[in-house]
C-alpha cells in the first residue's frame, strides 16, 4: 500500500487513505457502526477477503488493511 512517502500508518477503506491512529484497533462493526451504515444491508471485504456478517465484531482492523464497504441499494419501477 502507498502511504505517499509521508512515513505515516495508512488504512484503506473504499479506495480513500485513511490514517491508521483513526481506525486502527476499532472491529469491522465499530467502524462501520460509526461511519453511518447499517450493518445488515452491507458486505465487507478486508484485504481480499470476504468478512462473514457475524464476525464483524470480531474482526479488528490493523495498519495497512485495505477495507471495500459495499451496501445495497434496492431499486424500484421507473
Amino acid at each position: 500500500m502507498n502511504n505517499e512517502g509521508k512515513g505515516e500508518p495508512m488504512v484503506q477503506i473504499n479506495g480513500e487513505q485513511v490514517e491508521a491512529s483513526k481506525v486502527v484497533g476499532k472491529t469491522l462493526l465499530a467502524y462501520v457502526t460509526e461511519a453511518g451504515y447499517d450493518p445488515v444491508g452491507i458486505v465487507i471485504e478486508k484485504n481480499m477477503e470476504i468478512i462473514h456478517r457475524e464476525d464483524f465484531d470480531k474482526v479488528n482492523i490493523a495498519d495497512g488493511d485495505v477495507i471495500e464497504i459495499l451496501h445495497f441499494v434496492g431499486g424500484g419501477q421507473f
